[in-house]
């Protein structure tokens, strides 16, 4: 209603902006339809922009688009790129890829380490509390976030 209207214009606003998570939370409010029609062209367009500005999550998505679309080497290439900075979906997700033989055994390998290096840097106490209230206030949303 009203709550994601005010979002949806302080997003815009921001995205304008050049903020990449602005640009995020558009693509996902279009890629899930909430509070807006679905609409895939825009999540595409906002994830890439995002992606562009170094949201992790972005790749993430973009990666399941190109999936859908039919573009396995740049679903790949997203994929890939959101594993190696440590985000454990993408990984999943690439291990699937190198399952279907879309990924070359190195390929997986390097992915898998790049992904444990940097999970590794980003480890803290403080974190792990931020990122389990995270869950905490998305529980039933499809929203999914890279750590």
């Amino acid at each position: 209603g009203q709550d994601m209207a005010k979002a949806m214009q302080l997003w815009s606003r921001a995205a304008e902006l050049g903020l990449a998570d602005a640009h995020f939370c558009l693509g996902v409010v279009n890629y899930e339809g909430r509070g807006v029609q679905k609409d895939l062209a825009k999540a595409r367009h906002h994830f890439q922009l995002a992606a562009k500005g170094g949201n992790v999550s972005a790749h993430h998505y973009l990666a399941f688009l190109e999936a859908e679309a039919g573009n396995a080497p740049r679903a790949v290439k997203h994929a890939t790129i959101a594993a190696r900075a440590g985000c454990d979906d993408a990984l999943t997700v690439v291990r699937q890829f190198y399952s279907d033989g879309l990924v070359t055994k190195d390929e997986f390998a390097e992915a898998l380490r790049a992904h444990q290096k940097s999970a590794d840097e980003m480890k803290s106490e403080q974190r792990t509390k931020a990122w389990n209230w995270m869950k905490a206030i998305n529980r039933g949303a499809k929203l999914t976030l890279c750590e």
